[in-house]
C-alpha cells in the first residue's frame, strides 16, 4: 500500500450558508471523504467563473433554489484523512473553503436538482441546527453552525480523520 502522503489533494471551493428559523440548507454527499454526511452546497469554480457566479450556480445545481443575495463571510481550511471505498486506500485532503451567506426565498418551490456526470450529492434539505453533529456532518457544516451562532469562523486550521 502506498504511503497516504502520496495521495494528497488540495481542493478550493465556494460554499453557501443559508439559514432561517434555526435551520440551514444542507446537501447529502454520495462521494468523497464526506460520503453519507451532510455538507454545504458549493464546490469548485468552472473556467472563467467569478466567485459570485460560482456560488450562485453551485447552490442552484445542488439545492434547486435560486440565490437572491450573497454576502462574503470569509475563508476557512482544514485537512481530512479518509479511507476510500476500496477499504485500503488512504487519501489526504487540504480543503480550502470560501464561505458566503446565501439568501433564498424559502417559500419558493425549489427547482429539481440537476443530474450531471461527477455529481457528488443527491439531495438537499433544511436541517435543524440542533441535529448537526461531527458524526453526521462535514467539517464545513459544523463550522457553518458555529458561524450562524457566533458570526465568527476559526482562524486556525483543524484536522479530521475518517479512516476506518
Amino acid at each position: 500500500m502506498a504511503d497516504s502522503k502520496d495521495n494528497f489533494y488540495r481542493h478550493m471551493g465556494v460554499y453557501g450558508i443559508c439559514a432561517a428559523d434555526n435551520r440551514m440548507i444542507v446537501i447529502r454527499k454520495i462521494l468523497g471523504p464526506y460520503t453519507g454526511k451532510y455538507d454545504l452546497p458549493g464546490g469548485q469554480l468552472e473556467r472563467m467563473e467569478t466567485l459570485e457566479q460560482g456560488i450562485t450556480r453551485e447552490f442552484r445545481e445542488e439545492t434547486g433554489y435560486t440565490v437572491r443575495q450573497i454576502n462574503p463571510i470569509g475563508a476557512c481550511d482544514f485537512t481530512v484523512t479518509w479511507t476510500v471505498r476500496d477499504g485500503h486506500t488512504v487519501k489526504n485532503l487540504h480543503h480550502i473553503a470560501l464561505l458566503y451567506e446565501v439568501d433564498v426565498d424559502s417559500q419558493e418551490l425549489a427547482h429539481p436538482i440537476e443530474s450531471f456526470e461527477g455529481q457528488d450529492s443527491n439531495e438537499a434539505m433544511w436541517l435543524d441546527l440542533d441535529q448537526v453533529t461531527s458524526d453526521n456532518s462535514s467539517p464545513l457544516v459544523v463550522q457553518a453552525v458555529n458561524w450562524i451562532r457566533t458570526r465568527t469562523i476559526p482562524v486556525a486550521s483543524s484536522s479530521y480523520d475518517y479512516r476506518f
